[in-house]
């Protein structure tokens, strides 16, 4: 459906949502574990009580096993290949290109689902889940990515000392900007993350390969590398990574990892840098060390990923279709062992280790997982009772902020509400920490019911990390974005929310919040999020709106994320989007009609009454067609039975 020329993304989300209510959260954690004997085969006749599974050092008792494998699990196969743009050269891409659609040519078919990704800066979905290999190759085949320019090509290479040094500084980068370089790595694992967390809706076992060149490390990605493993094992999901270099250009000192017992990877058919032969995995190439130790090697990173996942690194080899296949093999044997976690500290993070009490056998496994943060990570604190303050007394404080309150039903007795901030930055206070820029906001919300009582709360601290002077200098009279959701019963409250930056640097925000209640089976509408980002998500086909690509439910349509805006003050220049969803038993007979009105009342913009016959449609706001003012979005959603129901949000364009 068609509202606007240039239109990018108004959603509707349609649903039969069954009443459910708010539980406890349990403390089940699922680790998988791979298990091979001396020959490299996968060995699949274990029992649980083969197995010894330790947090921290201490034995767990085991609650659930099972055997998975293609013959026992009828449930889809998933599997991501991530193309990484910034770090592939132009030289490697043919190779790639071709092990890649011999790959797809093989596995791809019922129940084996792939999806193809690329990285250049940003995501970028190629190809949603598939199994129809003419497809997935088509959108490899038309895909942009090109690769970085060879480091052969730069004058620096023909100084073989230098070209030396930029392999051991893992910098023969295009840009020769280690920095830049440094920061598209950071942002990549990140993505990365964002993909494991979007992942975690499906069932089962999955697994992102990663294809890859030199990466430029630094111990402060680190962190990155921790948090994207854990959003990894969180959802199930096992990283795999291949170095796409030719041979030569991974034998530097720093590039190789310190030996351990574990698997091996062995290319099929040898050749250099490749295996023996001889059999599905030999001992010929190192795939599972720990993370190196030199702080130089462009590999730490991958063996990070993997080793943390429970996932493999393939290196140094010519065959990298052999290496794919190897990878595709352990999507097909392995155990699924679940037990309770003892109670810890949230935010904590655990060591995970798993035996087997046979004889010549190697298990590979996630090594760790990470409780979840609090919602109310302050409770207790002198920040928290100092921001506890703050929300009950009259100061509005100095910090400029503005924030909204978009809801959307969970079901008939539980909303969450998608909390949108934009703060000043100039309210931050930086300092340096270990090298870099950092400062902090901590954060209080509090939702209350008429008579004073607390129907929901949270606290939180924002933390703001820049490498220079520079880049803070950039945001001098910026927005900072922060976001935030939490569940409630539908009512009427008021919400304060209280922030500081330390001493006397803070602000106060209050707004109604108003849920309406919802009887199952009826047609309802959320509230109506307006956006000036809207951004291609990595929900790869996966249901609008529950792949949970951060610390929040995304609001994803047609694959973009539309990001909630603070403030409803637009520039007449700037790019203006809105997102609502409609909840209704019989959704085909559901019609919707969206206009802009001045606060006069006189209608603006019309889209007319359109037939939702699909889940998701798409359009924009279009605010370059209306002069400076104040406006009103409405939004209304008309039922098969005549039955209207009725949202707006205000705005002003300036």
């Amino acid at each position: 459906m068609r509202f606007a020329a240039g239109l990018l993304c108004f959603a509707a989300v349609l649903a039969a949502q069954p009443s459910t209510v708010i539980k406890t959260e349990t403390r089940e954690v699922l680790v998988d574990a791979i298990v091979t004997g001396k020959n490299g085969a996968y060995v699949s006749d274990l029992s649980a009580k083969d197995f010894h599974l330790s947090e921290d050092g201490k034995e767990q008792s085991i609650k659930g096993f099972a055997v998975e494998s293609t013959a026992a699990v009828a449930q889809p196969r998933s599997l991501v290949l991530f193309f990484d743009e910034t770090s592939m050269e132009a030289r490697d891409e043919i190779a790639v290109r071709q092990a890649a659609a011999s790959f797809i040519d093989a596995e791809a078919g019922p129940n084996h689902r792939i999806a193809i990704v690329t990285f250049n800066g940003s995501v970028r979905i190629v190809q949603s889940f598939s199994d129809n290999a003419g497809r997935l190759k088509d959108a490899l085949a038309q895909s942009s990515f090109h690769g970085l320019p060879s480091a052969a090509d730069s004058d620096r290479s023909h100084d073989p000392s230098r070209a030396k040094e930029d392999r051991l500084s893992g910098s023969p980068r295009a840009s020769g900007n280690l920095a830049a370089d440094t920061m598209a790595v950071r942002n990549m694992i990140r993505s990365l993350g964002d993909l494991g967390k979007s992942l975690g809706v499906l069932p089962g076992r999955k697994i992102v390969v990663l294809f890859t060149g030199i990466l430029s490390s630094s111990n402060d990605q680190k962190a990155e590398v921790r948090d994207a493993a854990d959003a990894a094992n969180k959802s199930g999901v096992a990283f795999y990574a291949i170095d796409v270099r030719p041979v030569f250009a991974q034998t530097d000192p720093g590039d190789a990892p310190t030996p351990q017992s574990g698997p091996t990877y062995m290319t099929r058919g040898g050749g250099p840098g490749g295996g023996l032969g001889g059999g599905p995995r030999g001992d010929s190439d190192d795939l599972s060390s720990p993370i190196p130790d030199s702080g130089a090697s462009s590999q730490q990173i991958l063996f990070g990923l993997a080793n943390g996942t429970g996932g493999f690194v393939v290196r140094n080899t010519t065959d990298l279709l052999g290496g794919l296949q190897n990878i595709a093999q352990e999507q097909e044997q392995y155990y699924a062992l679940t037990y309770v976690a003892p109670e810890s500290k949230e935010d904590s993070c655990h060591t995970l280790r798993v035996k087997v009490d046979r004889k010549g056998t190697k298990v590979r496994s996630r090594t760790s997982y990470c409780t979840a943060k609090p919602l109310d990570l302050l409770a207790g604190t002198t920040t928290g009772k100092d921001l506890e303050n703050r929300a009950a007394g009259t100061e509005a404080g100095g910090i400029v902020a503005f924030m909204s309150l978009p809801y959307f039903y969970l079901s008939p007795n539980v909303a969450r509400v998608n909390l949108a901030i934009e703060i000043a930055a100039d309210a931050l206070k930086f300092q340096n920490q270990k090298g870099r820029s950092h400062a902090e906001i901590n954060l209080l919300g509090i939702a209350s019911t008429p008579d004073g009582n607390v129907a929901a709360r949270f606290s939180d601290t924002a933390k703001f990390d820049f490498e220079n002077q520079a880049e803070v200098d950039k945001l001098k009279g910026k927005l900072l974005h922060y976001e935030k959701e939490f569940k409630i019963a539908p009512g009427q409250y008021r919400f304060t929310l209280a922030f500081s930056s330390g001493g006397q640097n803070f602000g106060k925000l209050e707004a109604p919040l108003e849920v309406e209640p919802r009887k199952p089976g009826d047609l309802a509408l959320s509230g109506i999020v307006l956006s000036r980002e809207a951004r291609p998500a990595a929900d790869l086909g996966l249901s609008t709106g529950v792949s949970p690509l951060g610390d929040g439910t995304p609001l994803i349509a047609q694959g973009m994320q539309v990001i909630p805006a603070g403030s409803h003050q637009f520039l007449k220049a700037e790019p203006a989007f809105f997102y609502f969803e409609v909840y209704d038993s019989n959704p085909a007979s559901v019609n919707a009609q969206v206009r802009i009105l001045d606060r006069a009342g006189a209608s603006k913009w019309d889209s007319g009454l359109q037939k939702l016959s699909v889940p998701q449609l798409g359009g924009n706001l279009p605010i370059n067609t209306l002069a400076a003012g104040a406006y009103q979005l409405e939004v209304t959603a008309t039922g098969s039975s005549g039955t209207q129901v009725k949202r707006t949000a205000d705005f002003e364009i300036q």
